[in-house]
């Protein structure tokens, strides 16, 4: 019984080391020129200049926002994508309270957590005008006001022309003119950040119109704008027949679209009767090490966004994550 006692605290002891050490490696993230210890090398340096560890704030938006942003720092991350609404504090684009987005930003500011960017998903095709029209409504108010919001960067989906969700598919997706019509919409949006300084970051989809590496970067030649850039998240590209070729597709999507990443989503991606899932990271069968192997060849700043995940998984989640980038070559 006490050899066994003294194996358990032994093995608490290592557990508790690898934790510390991994917040160490999150708290070293992007913080300029820091060369790194003698053992690292060259991918795991260059991600520990450039990533910047992120995640999603609706993961603690049911808490106050002080002790959100509180718990953010503490947990690890520097950054977040975020909607600006906390179980206290909330602001709404569509009937702006200013008081409210400078507490928001403010208190952030103060924790040194910095905005990655602003979350303003919707259906740039809807078929419900109405809907259609209050997207529209906030994109416009975020790209002319980001410098109050914190962040130039503008995140949002591609469209889809099904009525019942933004995230489901539709037979017409595939068609030119939804590609058009889309195509159409980013091309306003791209015009509008270039006048404001914005930046709008799209994420492919492979149930919306953006839904392969082709049509993005088709998209994003079309619209050759500096106000136009992608949001990486890999998983969102397979389907379920793409998954056994993964890795092709990985350097593909890099190759390709590497130029125009401006932030990079880390989820994971899984097979299921209804076509591939997103789950938490570490909870399906993305290849983390040649994700961040091609992340990290980018050689520039980036925010690496935590996502798809609960408050209560959040301390796994970002061990995966951190234990990645430390096994770097």
């Amino acid at each position: 019984m006490l050899a066994r006692k003294h194996d358990e605290e032994r093995e608490n002891r290592r557990s508790l080391l690898g934790r510390r050490d991994l917040l160490k490696a999150a708290a070293g993230l992007a913080i300029g020129s820091m060369a790194g210890p003698a053992w690292a090398t060259h991918l795991r340096t260059k991600s520990r200049k450039n990533f910047r560890l992120g995640i999603t704030s609706h993961v603690y938006g049911q808490l106050p926002l002080d002790e959100a942003a509180r718990r953010i720092k503490e947990d690890g991350f520097r950054s977040i994508l975020t909607n600006y609404q906390f179980a206290d504090v909330r602001f709404d684009p569509l009937n702006p309270d200013w008081a409210a987005a400078d507490k928001i930003v403010g208190t952030f500011e103060k924790q040194g957590v910095a905005i990655a960017a602003i979350f303003g998903y919707y259906n740039v095709i809807d078929p419900d005008l109405d809907r259609r029209k209050q997207g529209e409504a906030r994109m416009e108010f975020y790209l002319r006001n980001w410098k109050r919001l914190g962040c130039p960067i503008v995140s949002t989906e591609t469209g889809t022309f099904n009525r019942e969700s933004q995230w489901m598919d539709s037979p017409e997706n595939d068609t030119e003119e939804a590609f058009v019509q889309a195509r159409e919409a980013f091309r306003r949006w791209a015009r509008l950040g270039e006048e404001t300084g914005g930046v709008l970051t799209i994420e492919a989809y492979w149930r919306n119109v953006v839904g392969t590496i082709e049509r993005a970067e088709r998209l994003l030649k079309e619209v050759d704008s500096p106000a136009l850039k992608l949001v990486m998240d890999p998983c969102n590209y397979f389907r379920s027949d793409d998954l056994p070729r993964m890795k092709a597709m990985l350097q593909e999507m890099f190759q390709r679209l590497g130029p125009k990443i401006a932030i990079a989503h880390a989820k994971d991606v899984k097979d299921s009767p209804q076509g591939p899932e997103h789950p938490a990271p570490g909870r399906g069968v993305l290849d983390y090490p040649l994700y961040f192997r091609l992340l990290a060849e980018l050689d520039r700043p980036l925010d690496l966004v935590i996502e798809h995940l609960a408050l209560d998984d959040v301390a796994r989640s970002r061990d995966f994550v951190l234990g990645h980038i430390e096994r770097l070559p």
